[in-house]
């Protein structure tokens, strides 16, 4: 069925029954708690009520009985609310209704949803879809919530009519393409492979008012019965490949998201392939780890703005292409009951609005799986811009060669020279030190052969004087940025962002203010270029900057829309080497800023599997590991390189600062081996008893490493394959003719040409 994420857009007008207002009012609240946290206070008898809830989980409010529905239903839905001031951190609260069809099973939990912030009224309507047999209001949230509610009620205004209009098709030597003129479904016939893609067949959808075809493209007007808003979609049919591309445009407000085209079903057997970070797949039938919401804008969710289905035994399948990412994301969509789950993509507001034309392009394949997905991005990649080499930089920048086999080194002891010097005497003779340095030791480390040195720097952060004195710190990040350079979430001044959490003495957390990204180069240049006069770094790394999410901003000194602060967040990034000539880094990694960075600290770790509090607790070791951490973090049945089969010679991919190569010895062995199959360099954090101790791990760790990712540094990864049915015998192949296999499983493998490849080891040759 059609996703939970909807949208509102142009006001759809619709031939329509009046009824009698038929008006339900909450009269006998009733709460429900995940975390059993929820504290139900009625105030006067007529359904009115405070709630309290301090759990992290979600919860639930009803009490007006389960209504009979019929498709086209129109309801209105609303309340007030005051904030209770004894809830600090309140999150939103939500009208919804469960929806469910004829044979009572439930097509959507929170259909409907529309949210406020406590001491916000609700006021929405909606229709019921297609399928839709009762309904039951409530209110919904999830974590801290301290609100009264007042004049619950939900109002049946009219019954709407609507009537089904003919399918429409276009055929291609490669595809066949149908728009239904009853859901709006796009549906797909892969004539090559005989696979048609098209979504679950399920209640609810999306009303159609018309369906027409001219020449190759076929043009829909479609309403959200979730928001009564309408919509255009536009599909136009490649006749020269087999791509379709998909246009949606609409006006007015939006409030919540939009899940168009629906996704496709897939079957056992079907692969799901995320770019999440390095990039991961999930058989469709083994996904219940992946994240429901993936945004496209940020690099905690998928880092290219791609992601598809293939079939394992043949590679044939599809990919989505955001072309418009900055505003968007990839929704996974499970049925419950059923262990098959689909992706599809969705639409986040633009400030509220609809705004610009949405455009999503499916590419089909019959081969190739996801290393022709990737190659199919790369291309795209090219024509957009974003594609930038190692080559190219070189030319501006000597120094990033340095860059290319060196690890990447966090230690915070007082005498870094001593460190650096040692590492070079160990046998460690390339490396980025990340750890920054006083005006000696940076001047030192600067001049050493193959040497990188380059500091920690933030401009998301922003911190005031109460809450420094709070803290008992004598200064903190941007102090100089409060209160005129913050993010606003509205147009209430007291109403900003918050960044980092920091846990106060009292055992409370004080959350600093978020600094707008348009301003941030200002602070950047300026403090970048007093720091360097004395100084020499060659290296800076920029925290958060590619990992938060483009943010909006609603401050009327600096309004700013995602795309907006994408601009001035690689703007922050570009000046460091176009104005500095300094090698970049920032965390995590997303491909808008492949041109303006050159390491990513936190690509090759998946956010979702790192140890927990992986950002905080950076100095810990692990001796035992995570379930997930296994599985996933460092699984070869799970992961894929999709980001070098992409950029390998244009951005080097680290671990991530808190899940580095040494942060659990058990695993340290396994991260090498990704390491050398990937062409990617390790990270190490370590103080002098560490090193001490594991000196000579240290060392192996590095010449296994070091060697591979120096030779293909320059170099595009070509190929990537998986050669046993157990997904533990891989195999890279590089443009410079290095191809690099690692088995890791626990028992030897025998390469085509006789050679044994022992547990838990890897092969480098050299192509002739």
């Amino acid at each position: 069925m059609k996703s939970l994420f909807n949208t509102c857009l142009l006001a759809v007008v619709l031939p329509f029954a009046v009824l009698a207002a038929e008006t339900r009012k909450l009269t006998d609240p009733r709460v429900w708690s995940r975390d059993e946290k929820a504290a139900l206070k009625p105030l006067d008898g007529s359904g009115s009520f405070e709630l309290r809830h301090t759990g992290r989980r979600d919860w639930a409010v009803w009490g007006i009985p389960r209504i009979t529905v019929q498709a086209g239903d129109v309801f209105r839905f609303s309340c007030s609310s005051a904030a209770l001031a004894d809830v600090p951190e309140s999150n939103d609260y939500s009208l919804s209704v469960v929806l469910r069809g004829e044979k009572g099973d439930v097509l959507a939990w929170t259909y409907a949803s529309h949210g406020a912030k406590p001491g916000r009224p609700i006021d929405f309507s909606f229709m019921v879809p297609p399928g839709g047999a009762t309904i039951e209001p409530r209110l919904v949230g999830t974590g801290a919530c301290g609100v009264a509610v007042r004049d619950v009620q939900i109002v049946r205004t009219r019954r709407d009519a609507f009537g089904a209009t003919a399918d429409q098709s276009v055929e291609t030597e490669s595809l066949r393409v149908t728009v239904s003129g009853q859901t709006g479904a796009l549906t797909v016939t892969d004539r090559r492979t005989n696979r048609t893609w098209a979504p679950e067949d399920a209640p609810g959808g999306f009303v159609v008012s018309s369906v027409a075809k001219e020449a190759q493209t076929i043009r829909a007007r479609l309403a959200d019965p979730e928001s009564m808003r309408a919509f255009t979609a536009t599909f136009a049919v490649a006749a020269d490949r087999p791509e379709v591309s998909v246009s949606l445009a609409g006006e007015g407000e939006m409030t919540t998201s939009l899940a168009f085209p629906a996704a496709f079903a897939t079957k056992p057997g079907d692969r799901l392939v995320v770019p999440m970070n390095e990039g991961i797949s999930f058989p469709a039938d083994d996904a219940a780890d992946l994240p429901d919401r993936l945004i496209a804008y940020g690099g905690h969710g998928i880092c290219m703005a791609f992601f598809g289905v293939q079939e394992d035994a043949t590679g044939a399948g599809w990919m989505g292409l955001i072309e418009t990412p900055d505003d968007a994301g990839m929704l996974k969509v499970a049925r419950e009951g059923s262990p098959l789950a689909a992706l599809g993509p969705y639409w986040d507001d633009q400030k509220k609005q609809f705004g610009y034309t949405r455009k999503f392009r499916y590419v089909f394949f019959d081969k190739g799986g996801y290393v022709a997905m990737c190659k199919r991005y790369r291309a795209y990649a090219k024509d957009v811009g974003k594609f930038m080499t190692f080559a190219e930089k070189v030319k501006e920048r000597p120094e990033i060669d340095r860059l290319l086999g060196a690890p990447n080194i966090w230690c915070w002891e007082k005498d870094k020279i001593a460190v650096a010097k040692e590492l070079k005497a160990a046998g460690i003779d390339r490396f980025l030190w990340s750890a920054g340095g006083d005006e000696e030791q940076v001047k030192f480390l600067a001049a050493m052969p193959d040497v990188l040195v380059g500091r920690y720097d933030v401009y998301q952060d922003v911190y005031h004087p109460e809450q420094l004195k709070k803290l008992g710190w004598k200064s903190g990040s941007n102090t100089e940025a409060w209160p005129d350079d913050i993010v606003w979430n509205s147009a209430d001044s007291n109403d900003w962002r918050h960044a980092w959490g920091v846990k106060a003495k009292d055992g409370t957390w004080t959350y600093c203010a978020m600094m707008c990204d348009s301003v941030a180069p200002y602070y950047e240049r300026r403090n970048v270029a007093q720091e360097l006069k004395t100084k020499p770094y060659n290296t800076r790394f920029i925290d958060t900057t590619v990992a938060a999410p483009w943010q909006t901003c609603w401050n009327p000194a600096h309004p700013m829309t995602r795309s907006d602060s994408r601009h001035w967040k690689m703007e922050l990034l570009r000046l460091l080497g176009d104005e500095f000539k300094l090698v970049v880094g920032s965390e995590t990694g997303h491909d808008a800023s492949v041109p303006y960075c050159d390491y990513y600290e936190g690509m090759l770790s998946l956010g979702p599997y790192r140890v927990p509090e992986s950002g905080r607790n950076l100095q810990e070791i692990w001796t035992n590991a995570p379930p997930l951490v296994v599985k996933y973090q460092l699984g070869e049945k799970y992961r894929l390189p999709l980001w070098e089969l992409v950029y390998h010679e244009c951005v080097c991919a680290h671990w991530y600062w808190g899940d580095y190569n040494n942060k659990l010895p058990a695993l340290w062995s396994k991260r090498d081996l990704f390491n050398v199959l990937y062409g990617t360099m390790g990270m190490y954090m370590f103080n002098n008893r560490q090193w001490a101790e594991n000196k000579d791990r240290f060392v192996r760790s590095y010449k296994m490493t070091s060697p591979v990712a120096r030779a293909t540094g320059y170099s595009e990864m070509l190929e990537h394959r998986i050669l046993t049915a157990d997904r533990t015998v891989q195999q890279t192949r590089f443009a410079n003719g290095r191809i690099v296999t690692v088995n890791f499983g626990r028992k030897p493998y025998t390469c085509a040409d006789g050679t044994v490849l022992a547990p838990e080891s890897h092969r480098i040759e050299v192509e002739r």
